[in-house]
């Protein structure tokens, strides 16, 4: 029961990948929360993250921009690294209490916020360092990119170059932490035979989910997006405050 349970679970996380681009990790880590580890959690989502973000950002490649991308990765690939050493030593209650008010209060400022021509405004540069550091951190931590999620849908005008975008940031990371979860030990065999054993339920949600998406409009997309932010916050401080 439990594997048909993991199974299902990961089917419904890159089913809501497919559509929106992200979104597997928040449901992944919600639902496997009840069978298995954090610890266990974040290296199978992350090495089905990489061939699945290949895809989504190969697929969006003329959507893609380096303006965007680059400066995010880097300060991405910083956090990183304190990250991974804090997943190794244990989980941070209080950063998930904090982080999940503050993607909500994102989620609902962008859901309340007016439309307007984000290419006259210009970048905040000590913004975009905090929140590229502060992801990293979490992608480490719990492989959550929330918080980049929302920068990203703040500094794109469709869903065509929210996804290409926020995938080619997640794959750096994937690639990253693949090699960084190595030398670590986190990336175990436990979590590669989990992986393989998952796969199908990836393969399939992805297709179900591109298939979808092609159909949704694109004020649907964006309300996906936000409304997966606002669960992803109020799950990471409900889950939190009350372990």
């Amino acid at each position: 029961m439990q594997n048909i349970y993991l199974f299902i679970s990961t089917l419904f996380a890159y089913f809501t990948k497919g559509i929106t681009g992200f979104g597997n990790t928040l449901v992944m880590g919600s639902l496997f929360s009840f069978v298995v580890s954090n610890r266990l959690t974040t290296p199978v989502d992350l090495l089905f993250g990489i061939p699945t973000n290949t895809y989504m950002a190969w697929k969006e490649r003329k959507n893609i921009s380096l303006k965007i991308v680059i400066p995010l990765s880097l300060m991405l690939l910083a956090g990183i690294v304190p990250g991974t050493l804090l997943l190794k030593a244990g989980s941070d209650r209080i950063l998930k209490c904090i982080l999940g008010v503050v993607i909500v209060g994102i989620a609902v400022e962008m859901l309340t916020r007016k439309h307007s021509k984000i290419q006259n405004k210009k970048t905040n540069i000590l913004f975009l360092i905090v929140i590229g550091v502060i992801s990293g951190i979490l992608a480490g931590l719990y492989g959550i990119g929330a918080l980049l999620v929302a920068y990203v849908s703040r500094t794109t005008e469709n869903k065509n170059e929210f996804r290409g975008n926020i995938c080619c940031i997640f794959l750096v990371d994937n690639i990253f932490r693949f090699f960084l979860y190595l030398f670590t030990g986190i990336l175990t065999k436990e979590a590669l035979i989990m992986a393989l054993c998952l796969s199908p339920a990836v393969i399939i949600g992805m297709i179900i989910g591109v298939k979808v998406d092609s159909k949704m409009e694109e004020e649907t997309v964006k309300k996906s997006v936000i409304a997966l932010l606002i669960a992803s916050g109020m799950i990471l401080f409900l889950k939190s405050f009350f372990s």
